[in-house]
């Protein structure tokens, strides 16, 4: 059945330092650093979502090359810090 409540859904998913979650269609992120009476929020309309969703796709390779790059330089730095 659907009602007014559940016409949406809300999956709620920590990216790094940021809240995210759909609501009625719409990209919603947040961020607040304690401490620091400012945050972040922002709203991305469905057109907007896909669009990052888009550049984040065709950017696949990049991300993940930095990924690898970052996890090269954790583990040499762990390494080094032993000797």
């Amino acid at each position: 059945m659907n009602t007014p409540q559940n016409t949406h859904k809300q999956d709620h998913m920590k990216i790094g330092r940021y809240q995210s979650w759909m609501e009625d269609g719409k990209l919603k992120l947040y961020y607040h650093e304690f401490g620091n009476p400012n945050g972040i929020y922002c709203t991305m309309n469905a057109q907007e979502a896909k669009g990052l969703l888009e550049m984040l796709s065709n950017h696949s390779d990049d991300i993940n090359q930095a990924l690898y790059t970052d996890e090269k330089e954790k583990a040499n730095y762990q390494r080094i810090g032993r000797a």
